[in-house]
């Protein structure tokens, strides 16, 4: 009960920048090539999980206009999808922008599948921009850093640099100084800072000291959190290598204890601020779910510490991100839930299916994998179909070819359209199609992924359900 009530406090405490302080942006334009179309905002809640969270959303008209409002407390990074295009900018609190969309150019059906294809980045253009506006200052500055860049680190690796990194900084920044915003000096000051990192100019715990320790924390200027995510990349690893760090392996795996891994961590200078030891202790973590090191487990117990120990609001938010991202298709936890129209038109959702194993599967009509799979999954659901549901999300560009493939096979189980919902995608990590997930009567994943119909499903669900003594 403790905890709840310190939870609901630091809540309210993390929403009341945004109920005091939230100003409103207008974002409209016109773009016929969009016209029709549904414009979604989007904004990062934390920049190291990147998790998506919408800021806004407006629909084309049929003449190409559009017009929304999205409220926002402090200078923000916000992007919209946009076919092949991944548009983005900084909106500022109060102001009210006239976009000036590209002319949209659609994924092809190759793109769209692939799990692993990246939108264009594309800075939006503004019309009627002031030199002053942080959209045209950081456009100007990464035209210029980003040329200045490529021909540095192509002269430091020849070793022809024959001026100093600090001399190229100064040459650049002499260009900027007379913008004041302050999130724009911030931003390029990191931008110098990932300069100095990447070319070995200093080491990492040069780059540390100077740039983090002693340093305010500014969690959502996109140049200081990627300079950040750089310097402490598997920190973990790179500590517990150390005489001093060693026990970093003890405290997570064997200790699964996050005061002694914090106490082992002090130990290292460049962590002296505890704000920063902390926010460094999210983003190894999240880090380490990915990889061998330590147990997922083990990583779990200190970031559920940590959660309940954190007195900062937007450590919350990213303990709270990094839980959602490792643990929703991990076997035993509860999947991201959906509801989408079947092939009747009915809403479907997971709860749909009570009492049954959910036997999940993404295709597409254009893949001759799932189209083989199909005929496998008519014989294995005719068989099984008492105790277990075969549900299959359609991820095609339109709607009427799943109608048409039903209409010509026949096939009876359950098909959802997916309604160019993307996230779903995202959701569920699909790298492939088809993919499997089994999900049992409780709603839990059981196998993430799952063997498709070609891999012994059977032979493995029979042996499951004997151990579970429902056969």
């Amino acid at each position: 009960m403790k905890n709840l009530l310190r939870k609901a406090i630091i809540a309210t405490v993390l929403l009341v920048p945004f109920l005091a302080k939230g100003q409103l942006v207008t974002l409209k334009g016109k773009e016929n090539s969009h016209a029709g179309q549904e414009l979604v905002f989007y904004k990062h809640s934390d920049l190291i999980t990147l998790t998506e969270e919408e800021v806004g959303r407006c629909k084309v008209s049929k003449k190409g206009d559009f017009s929304c409002k999205i409220k926002i407390t402090e200078t923000t990074f916000i992007y919209a999808t946009l076919g092949v295009y991944k548009a983005y900018m900084f909106a500022e609190p109060g102001k009210a922008y006239e976009l000036i969309l590209p002319q949209r150019e659609d994924k092809t059906e190759a793109q769209r599948l692939n799990p692993y294809f990246r939108e264009t980045d594309l800075h939006i253009g503004i019309a009627n921009i002031s030199e002053a506006d942080i959209n045209f200052a950081t456009s100007q500055f990464d035209a210029l850093f980003n040329q200045s860049f490529d021909e540095i680190v192509e002269k430091t690796y020849k070793g022809e640099l024959t001026l100093s990194i600090d001399s190229i900084i100064n040459t650049i920044e002499n260009l900027f100084t007379s913008n004041t915003n302050s999130y724009f000096h911030s931003y390029r000051n990191y931008r110098y800072g990932l300069l100095k990192q990447l070319t070995l100019y200093q080491k990492a715990k040069s780059i540390s000291n100077e740039y983090f320790l002693n340093q305010p924390i500014q969690y959502n200027n996109t140049a200081y959190m990627e300079l950040f995510n750089l310097v402490y990349d598997k920190y973990f690893i790179h500590f517990g290598r150390t005489l001093a760090g060693k026990a970093i392996f003890d405290n997570i795996s064997q200790q699964r204890s996050y005061s002694a891994l914090k106490q082992t961590l002090a130990t290292d200078s460049i962590l002296a601020n505890d704000t920063l030891k902390e926010l460094v202790i999210l983003k190894s973590l999240y880090g380490e779910f990915f990889d061998d090191e330590f147990s997922r487990s083990a990583l779990l117990a200190i970031l559920d510490s940590l959660y309940f120990s954190t007195t900062i609001p937007e450590h919350l938010v990213i303990a709270e991100n990094i839980r959602t991202r490792v643990t929703k298709m991990l076997p035993g936890f509860v999947p991201t839930q959906f509801e989408l129209k079947d092939q009747n038109g009915k809403p479907k959702s997971l709860n749909s299916f009570k009492d049954k194993y959910v036997y999940l599967n993404f295709c597409s009509t254009t893949s001759y994998t799932c189209l083989q799979d199909f005929v496998l999954l008519k014989k294995f659901y005719d068989k099984h179909k008492k105790f277990i549901e075969v549900v299959t999300i359609c991820i095609d560009n339109n709607e009427n070819d799943m109608q048409v493939l039903l209409k010509n096979t026949g096939y009876d189980w359950t098909f959802l359209y997916y309604g160019n919902k993307p996230e779903l995608v995202k959701d569920y990590d699909v790298r492939a199609y088809p993919t499997y997930f089994l999900i049992g009567p409780d709603k839990k994943l059981i196998w993430s992924p799952a063997p498709s119909p070609r891999e012994d499903v059977e032979v493995r669900l029979f042996n499951l359900l004997r151990a579970k003594g429902e056969i």
